[in-house]
């Protein structure tokens, strides 16, 4: 069994998507549950023929380590990771023979390295006949461990790791500039696809250690897993961070047909069902879709 095992980066990792002050263009179903996924039935309509098929690399990792927060359940931050197409991604192909609009797209989107052309209106992302490239984003996250406080996590023997089992994962559809910033317009719920894969792995190793936080972070972090310290002759504020270790033993994943939705050259975004494989290798993954269904 191969598998995924990441070169170390610092944990408590500060990213973003693009995009947050973008023109919405067009919304999509906003009545989707990002916190529930489901599997999707296939529709009546017509599918792209029966030899579709679209891979792509998603070579970019990225982990974030959270804190305990003071605003409660509703808005706590959790652990989670990302695998996504970046510049650097070079594996694509795609095998369709069908000419309709969105098997095109769909070809494009998991099947494409190739800059398109903004065809859309101006928006604070992209000007008409910009270049821009589709990158495919997966997001596991998981929830925090059963730690009380920080004196709990000291009397459990403060441990390094504790296994979680995934709370959700989401696939997107971004859109990525020439400067490399993925980019969602519209509605930022319509944009989160649920998914269950099915993986060889189901229990993910949280990584827990302390570490040291801005004075002007505080306010907004539970001081029951923080402690000050003295460093040299300096008081400094230590708390509990939380975040998926970055030593993965995914090998393979599958999932069935399941609701994406396709952004186009012009913002607007189109639901189609697709189903596929996600295979890890040492440094990347390699997302094939089987099936897909419009």
């Amino acid at each position: 069994m191969k598998q995924a095992t990441l070169a170390l980066v610092p944990l408590l990792l500060l990213s973003a998507c693009g995009g947050e002050n973008d023109t919405p263009l067009q919304r999509g179903d906003s009545s989707t549950n990002p916190d529930t996924p489901t599997s999707q039935t296939p529709s009546t309509g017509q599918d792209c023929g029966a030899n579709f098929s679209a891979e792509r690399s998603l070579n970019k990792f990225e982990f974030s380590g959270v804190f305990w927060q003071v605003e409660g359940e509703r808005l706590q931050s959790k652990p989670e990771f990302r695998l996504y197409a970046d510049s650097r991604s070079l594996g694509a192909t795609h095998t369709i023979s069908s000419d309709k609009t969105l098997c095109l797209l769909a070809a494009n989107v998991f099947g494409s390295i190739n800059a398109e052309t903004w065809d859309g209106d101006d928006n604070a992302s992209f000007k008409k006949g910009e270049l821009y490239y589709y990158a495919p984003e997966f997001k596991f996250k998981t929830g925090l461990p059963d730690m009380t406080s920080l004196t709990d996590w000291r009397s459990k023997g403060q441990p390094e790791t504790v296994t979680q089992p995934l709370e959700s994962i989401n696939l997107t559809i971004h859109y990525r500039d020439k400067d490399n910033n993925l980019i969602t317009l519209g509605d930022p719920q319509t944009n989160l696809n649920p998914i269950i894969l099915s993986c060889n792995q189901t229990d993910f190793d949280i990584s827990l250690s302390l570490q040291q936080v801005a004075n002007s972070a505080l306010a907004t972090l539970d001081p029951a897993y923080c402690e000050t310290q003295t460093v040299g002759n300096e008081a400094q504020t230590f708390c509990l961070s939380a975040g998926f270790s970055q030593n993965l033993k995914l090998d393979s994943c599958k999932f069935d047909l399941t609701k994406v939705s396709l952004p186009d050259q012009r913002g607007n975004k189109t639901s189609v069902q697709v189903s596929g494989l996600l295979e890890f290798a040492q440094d990347n993954a390699e997302l094939t879709i089987t099936d897909i269904d419009l």
